[in-house]
């Protein structure tokens, strides 16, 4: 575990960068469930082992999706709850990725504004895949999809793009699983031309100025297919790597000094080098902030025949049409979550709950009712 946390960048340098920049209601929210997050401000829980004396207090989390000391445990409850909706067939993961011309909409339009490029991108990225479902004489039917958000690069930057989780086939009118022969789902650049103009369209829908619209219409947008995962362990490793995944793992910070803050990142242009990027405080604060979203965006969704209104019903009756994959060898490994906390003096028994300190406002709350 990281001995640094965003928790100290923030403690260090949020004072002075509130002195020349104005934090939203959400971003401010945010900064305070990760600077109270695993202190007594939260409260604490009291932890005796049944076997011998030892006893550990344990200071409660914030839960928010933004903290970066949270999302371990949440990524592995969620990603159990996944395992049942995964099919035995192959998948396709694929990125699409908005020009960097477009970030402008997210970093300096009103928030109803920019929920709406978020919104749209969702919107034109099913849009584009189900037109080439329908069109392709070998599938003729409606897709299935998990698209996960990430608006952040590797070095904090504005990146906004859209990791994709395909089950390898369509369910046509009659409910008859039709299955991707191919390595590939569709042609990239195809997609790319197609993702252009539905993106396009949906901003323009959505009254959004689009800036350097000419430009964009001739520019090639990236759209990234991966190779096809062919064993549901990998899938699930994939569903929990990009789905719960914040902006920065703390095990990348190397360093913050009274006025930088070190971390390493993969330079994809560079052949994934690994290198370090060191920032003055303010501007990794800035950095970090701008990848806080709105409330109420959800930045995991479902589709087609995953969406959640039809997903138990379709994949029963897929599952029929498909037979059992044999699982091979799978050498990585793979995170489960502990069923019981032992005890770390004596090895035999198990801790168990004895207390819980509530935090002085909810003290009061409950105090006052």
């Amino acid at each position: 575990m990281s001995a640094l946390h965003v928790a100290d960048a923030l403690q260090q340098f949020l004072p002075a960068y509130r002195q020349h920049h104005t934090l939203s209601y959400q971003q401010d929210k945010v900064c305070r469930h990760i600077v109270d997050c695993r202190t007594g401000k939260l409260g604490m829980q009291q932890w005796q082992c049944g076997s011998c004396s030892f006893d550990k207090v344990v200071y409660c989390s914030c839960r928010d999706r933004h903290c970066p000391r949270c999302q371990g445990k949440q990524t592995a409850q969620w990603v159990e709850q996944q395992q049942g909706n995964v099919l035995p067939c192959k998948y396709f993961h694929l990125v699409f990725t908005l020009p960097h011309e477009l970030n402008v909409i997210s970093q300096y339009a009103p928030e109803s504004l920019y929920k709406s490029l978020y919104k749209s991108l969702f919107q034109a990225v099913w849009a584009t895949l189900s037109q080439f479902a329908i069109s392709r004489k070998n599938l003729k039917g409606q897709l299935g999809m998990t698209a996960v958000l990430h608006t952040w690069g590797q070095t904090l930057s504005q990146h906004i793009h859209l990791h994709c989780l395909i089950p390898g086939g369509a369910v046509d009118e009659q409910a008859h699983w039709q299955s991707v022969k191919k390595a590939y789902l569709f042609p990239v650049k195809a997609l790319s031309t197609v993702f252009r103009a539905k993106m396009l369209a949906a901003l323009r829908s959505c009254e959004l100025a689009v800036p350097q619209a000419q430009m964009l219409m001739s520019k090639a947008w990236c759209v990234y297919s991966k190779p096809c995962l062919c064993q549901p362990k990998t899938v699930i490793r994939y569903l929990g790597r990009y789905t719960k995944k914040g902006m920065l793992n703390e095990s990348r910070l190397q360093a913050i000094s009274e006025e930088k803050v070190t971390f390493n990142y993969k330079d994809y242009a560079d052949g994934n080098q690994h290198k370090q990027m060191t920032l003055r405080g303010e501007e990794f604060v800035r950095r970090y902030l701008s990848h806080i979203l709105p409330k109420g965006l959800m930045r995991v969704r479902h589709f087609g025949f995953l969406a959640n209104c039809c997903r138990r019903k379709k994949l029963e009756v897929i599952r029929r049409q498909l037979p059992d994959m044999v699982e091979q060898q799978d050498n990585e490994e793979t995170y489960e979550p502990a069923k019981y906390w032992p005890c770390p003096a004596c090895k035999a028994g198990v801790l168990m709950l004895t207390s819980i300190v509530l935090p002085p406002l909810n003290v009061q709350k409950i105090a006052s009712g």
